[in-house]
C-alpha cells in the first residue's frame, strides 16, 4: 500500500490516532524548545550580515564561524524580515521539525501502525526532541533528508528523479558538509540503477550549487572549509586513539542515556538482512558511514546531536518496510514505548532543565559530553523566556556581553563566544580562545592535554592583542608574525586584490606552514631551554627545577640573590631525563625518565630561607609526547603560570617572560 493510498483510505480512527500522536510530538518539542550558546555564534554573523557588515563574525575580518551555510542564509532572510532572532529561529525550527516527521511517517509509512511507531520514535528519542530546536541546523538537515527519502523510496529511478535527488543532496551538503557521507551511498545506488554517462552528468549538475558555494567561500573567506573545522580538527598532539576513545564514549553516552535512538538506528540498519529488501541497503550503508565518521572524529560535546540524521534514515527505512506479520508492528511498538519511557533521560520525565549531569551514574561524560539542552534551558528555554516576558536569553554570558557593549569595551578575550559574541554587538572584537572565531588561533595547536571534543583552547600569542588594537603586526615571534601577515592579507585585504588571491592559493597549499611550525612545534631528541632568570622579589634563595612524572630535578642557583638579580639556567631535556648547565650552588633533587602522561614543567622559585614553605614560584608548562624512537615533540611556546603562595597555592596563568626570559 502506498503512502498516497494510506492518506486517502486511512480509517477515521487511524487518522485520529495519527493526528493525536503528531500533536503529542509537537507538545514534546514545545515543552523542550531551547536555543544553544553555539547557535548564537551563527546569529552574530547573521546580525552582521543583515546590518550591512557582510558575512563576518568580527566585522573587521572575514572568518567563517558557521558550519551550515544554507541554514545561515535561510535564517538571515527571516531575520531581515523580523529583526528578531530568538522566536524567529525557534518558530522556523519547530515548523521544519514537524514537517520532517510528517513527511517521513505519514508520507512513507505502509500502514497506520508503522506511522505511529515512527512518530513515537521521534517523540521519545532524546536526541530527536533536543535537536528539533536548539538554533542549530538539524531541523533543516532533517527536512532535506526527509524530502530526499520520500522521492528515493517511492519512485522508479528516472533521469529526472536522479536530478532532483542530486539537487536535494547538494542542498543537504551545503547545509552541513559532512552529510555527504549520508547522500553518497544513496546517489551511488541511484546511479547503479542506470549506469550511464548521462546519469553521472545529471548528478554532477545537481551539485553545481555546492561548487558555487565553495568558490564563494574560497574567494570571500580565503578557505574552502569553515574556520571551525580548522579549529576543531587541528588537534596538536592529540592521538587518533584518543579521538577513537572519545568517539566510543559519545556513542556509549547515547546508548545508555538515550537507548531508543541508537537501537532504532541499529535495528533499521539490519532490516535489509531479514526483509531481503535490498533497496534499503544504501540507507544502512549511509547510517554506517556516518556513525563511523562520528566515531572517527571523537563525537561531539553535545550529547546526541550527531545522531539525529541517522535516526531520520532509520525511521524512513522502517516506515517503508514490508512487515507482513500482524504481530510484528505491535512488538515493535511495545519495544519503542518501553525503551522511550524507561530511558533514564527520556523526554517524558527529563524535560526542560532536567537532564544528564556529569556526576549522574547513568551519564557517560567522556571528554566532557554534556546535556546541552538541560544546561541552557533555564536561561534560553522557550517557557522560561515567556515566563520572564522577555524575548532573549538571560544567561550570564549574554548579560556580560550586553555589559561589554554598553561599556564600549573594544576587545574581549573569552572561550564561550556564542551569547558573548551576539550580545556584545559588532563594535566589540571577540578573541575566541578556542579558535572558532579566530583565523590565527584556529591554526595554532592546543597546548593542553586536558582537552574535550570541540573545545581545544589555545594560548594567545604575545603581541596578538596589540596587533588587533593598533592594526599593525605587533606579534613578538618573528616566524608567527610572518605567518600572521599572510593570514591577515587573506581575512582583511581587498577582496579581489591579485596579491590576496595569490596568497590564498599558496596558503591553502601550505606554503607558509613552516612559519607557524617554527613557532608552535619542536621535534627532536633533545629539547633545550635557555633562561635568563630575573628575581622579582627580595628573597635571597633562588631555585630552578624541571618537574615531571612525580619528581623534580632541582638546583639552588643562589643564596644571596635580591630584587633584580640575574641568573642563568640551561636545561637539556631528553626522554631519559634532564641535564642542567649553568652556575649553581648545589643539586637538591633528581628526576628520572620522563612521562608524557603529564606536562613537563620548567620553573623557578624564590624563598627567604631554604626551609621556608612560603615562596613565590613561576613555571612554564609544556604539553609534549615521546615518540617510539624516544624523540620528543613539544607544543610551543608553553604556558606561563605564577603562584605567590608556593606550589600548593593558586596558580594563575600569565605572561612570565619578565622573570623567565629566553635570550
Amino acid at each position: 500500500m502506498s503512502s498516497t493510498a494510506i492518506r486517502r483510505d486511512m480509517p477515521k480512527w487511524a487518522r485520529l490516532g495519527t493526528a493525536l500522536l503528531l500533536l503529542g510530538y509537537l507538545a514534546m518539542v514545545l515543552r523542550n524548545a531551547w536555543l544553544s550558546d553555539d547557535a548564537y555564534i551563527t546569529f552574530r554573523t547573521i546580525d552582521n550580515f543583515v546590518s550591512g557588515y557582510g558575512l563576518t563574525w568580527n566585522v573587521a575580518e572575514r572568518v567563517q564561524t558557521y558550519t551550515h551555510p544554507l541554514w545561515m542564509l535561510l535564517l538571515s532572510g527571516i531575520y531581515f524580515l523580523t529583526r528578531e532572532i530568538y522566536f524567529s529561529s525557534l518558530a522556523l525550527s519547530i515548523i521544519l521539525s514537524v514537517a520532517s516527521v510528517i513527511l517521513v511517517t505519514v508520507g512513507l509509512a505502509r500502514s497506520p501502525q508503522l506511522g505511529w511507531i515512527g512518530i513515537l520514535i521521534f517523540g521519545l528519542s532524546k536526541a530527536s526532541v533536543d535537536y528539533a530546536t536548539s538554533g542549530l541546523e538539524n531541523p533543516l538537515t532533517h527536512l532535506i533528508l526527509a524530502l530526499f527519502l520520500l522521492i528515493y523510496l517511492r519512485r522508479e529511478m528516472t533521469p529526472r528523479k536522479l536530478g532532483t535527488l542530486s539537487l536535494l543532496a547538494c542542498l543537504g551538503v551545503v547545509n552541513r558538509l559532512d552529510t555527504v557521507l549520508i547522500y553518497a551511498p544513496l546517489l551511488t545506488w541511484g546511479w547503479l540503477q542506470r549506469r550511464d554517462l548521462r546519469s553521472i552528468a545529471t548528478i554532477a549538475l545537481g551539485f553545481v550549487p555546492l561548487l558555487l558555494w565553495q568558490v564563494i567561500s574560497l574567494i570571500y573567506y580565503g578557505f574552502p572549509f569553515p574556520n571551525t573545522a580548522y579549529a576543531k580538527l587541528n588537534a596538536g598532539l592529540i592521538q587518533r586513539a584518543d579521538w577513537f576513545r572519545a568517539g566510543g564514549n559519545y556513542l556509549l553516552n547515547s546508548l545508555i542515556a538515550d537507548p531508543l535512538t541508537l537501537i532504532s538506528i541499529g535495528f533499521a540498519m539490519s532490516l535489509p538482512l531479514w526483509t531481503r529488501d535490498w533497496r534499503k541497503l544504501p540507507l544502512s550503508l549511509s547510517s554506517g558511514f556516518y556513525l563511523a565518521y562520528v566515531f572517527y572524529i571523537g563525537g561531539d560535546f553535545m550529547s546526541g546531536r550527531f545522531l539525529t540524521a541517522p535516526l531520520v534514515l532509520a525511521v524512513a527505512s522502517l516506515m517503508d518496510s514490508h512487515i507482513n506479520s500482524p504481530l510484528r508492528p505491535g512488538l515493535i511498538l511495545g519495544g519503542v514505548l518501553v525503551l522511550g519511557a524507561a530511558a533514564p533521560y527520556s523526554p517524558i520525565h527529563a524535560s526542560g532543565a532536567i537532564g544528564g549531569r556529569e556526576d549522574d551514574p547513568a551519564w557517560i561524560s567522556g571528554n566532557l559530553i554534556v546535556d546541552e539542552r538541560a544546561s541552557y534551558y533555564p536561561y534560553a528555554g522557550l517557557w522560561p523566556v515567556l515566563r520572564r516576558n522577555e524575548n532573549q536569553p538571560n544567561h550570564p554570558w549574554a548579560i556580560a556581553g550586553a555589559d561589554a557593549r554598553e561599556q564600549r569595551i573594544p576587545i574581549v578575550e573569552t572561550r564561550s563566544v556564542g551569547f558573548w559574541g551576539y550580545f556584545t554587538g559588532p563594535e566589540v572584537y571577540i578573541v575566541d580562545q578556542l579558535g572558532l572565531g579566530s583565523a590565527l588561533l584556529a591554526r595554532l595547536p592546543p597546548d593542553k592535554g586536558n582537552w574535550y571534543v570541540g573545545h581545544l583552547e589555545r594560548p594567545t600569542p604575545k603581541g596578538y592583542i596589540e596587533s588587533l588594537k593598533t592594526g599593525e603586526n605587533r606579534i613578538a615571534d618573528s616566524n608567527l608574525a610572518a605567518y600572521y601577515a599572510k593570514l591577515d592579507t587573506i581575512i582583511r585585504g581587498d577582496l579581489l586584490d591579485v596579491e590576496r588571491l595569490r596568497v590564498i592559493w599558496r596558503f591553502n597549499l601550505g606554503a607558509y606552514d613552516h612559519y607557524r611550525d617554527a613557532y608552535a612545534y619542536f621535534e627532536g631528541p633533545t629539547f633545550i631551554r635557555h633562561y635568563q632568570i630575573v628575581n622579582p622579589t627580595d628573597a635571597t634563595y633562588v631555585y630552578a627545577y624541571v618537574w615531571n612524572n612525580g619528581a623534580a630535578e632541582t638546583y639552588v642557583l643562589d643564596d644571596t640573590s635580591g630584587r633584580g638579580s640575574i641568573h642563568t639556567a640551561v636545561w637539556h631535556i631528553s626522554a631519559q631525563g634532564v641535564e642542567f648547565t649553568g652556575e649553581a650552588l648545589q643539586k637538591t633533587s633528581s628526576i628520572g625518565a620522563l612521562s608524557d602522561a603529564e606536562p613537563l614543567n620548567i620553573g623557578v622559585y624564590f624563598s627567604e630561607t631554604p626551609e621556608s614553605t612560603k615562596y613565590e614560584i613561576y613555571e612554564q608548562r609544556f604539553w609534549f609526547q615521546i615518540g617510539k624512537n624516544q624523540d620528543l615533540a613539544f607544543i610551543l611556546p608553553g604556558q606561563g603560570y605564577h603562584s605567590a603562595d608556593g606550589a600548593q597555592g593558586y596558580w594563575a596563568a600569565q605572561d612570565i617572560s619578565t622573570v623567565m626570559q629566553q635570550p
